[in-house]
Order: C-alpha cells, then structure tokens, then sequence
C-alpha cells in the first residue's frame, strides 16, 4: 500500500533544538517528520511545556533550510537509550518550511 506524500510519515535524521517556555534550550535529533507531526529525541523532558519553539536544520538535495515552528506536545516519555522520545505536532509553520517538508517527504515514501 503506498501513502501519498501528504499522508506519509518517514525517517528523518535532521538536528537542531527546542526551547520551551520557561526559556531552556534542549538539543534534539529528529526521527520521523510529515507535514503535520514530528518526533523528536531529546536529552531531557519537555517539564510540561505544552508548547515549544522548534528550530530544526533540514537538508535535502542538497538545499539547507532552518525550519521553524510553534509546535504542541503530544507525547513524552523515557526511551530504552535514556532519551525523551517526543511526539509533537505543527502549532504554526510557513508555507514555505511546509514545502520543504513535503518535499522530503516524497522524496523517502
């Protein structure tokens, strides 16, 4: 069964970080990404911040791009390598971070 790109969700390896609203900055590695939810992996809890400030370095083909969202906390929890798996999806995004992620997205169904 194939997935459209808009409804697919694939592997990504892009890093950058979070800040949460009581100002800490976490670094983290992204996992999975679509157009609508990511999952990131995190040194530490996100201490309740039901939102975050997302700033991810993307790549593909060889184009860069700082993509930057407002995103809300779906899930938080400890995984076997000692990380904070979050779950997190799109509060507020550009079009144009939107169209990169679609892009890569395509790219890797």
């Amino acid at each position: 069964m194939n997935k459209k790109a808009s409804q697919a969700y694939v592997r990504c390896f892009w890093v950058g970080q979070m800040q949460l609203i009581n100002g800490t900055r976490l670094p983290v590695h992204c996992t999975h990404i679509s157009n609508k939810f990511l999952e990131v992996e995190a040194p530490q809890s996100i201490f309740g911040s039901k939102k975050v400030k997302l700033e991810l370095d993307g790549s593909h083909n060889g184009k860069s791009k700082k993509i930057k969202a407002i995103c809300s906390a779906d899930l938080d929890v400890l995984n076997e390598h000692d990380k904070h798996y979050i779950k997190l999806h799109f509060e507020r995004i550009s079009e144009d971070d939107i169209h990169f992620i679609e892009q890569f997205v395509e790219a890797h169904v």
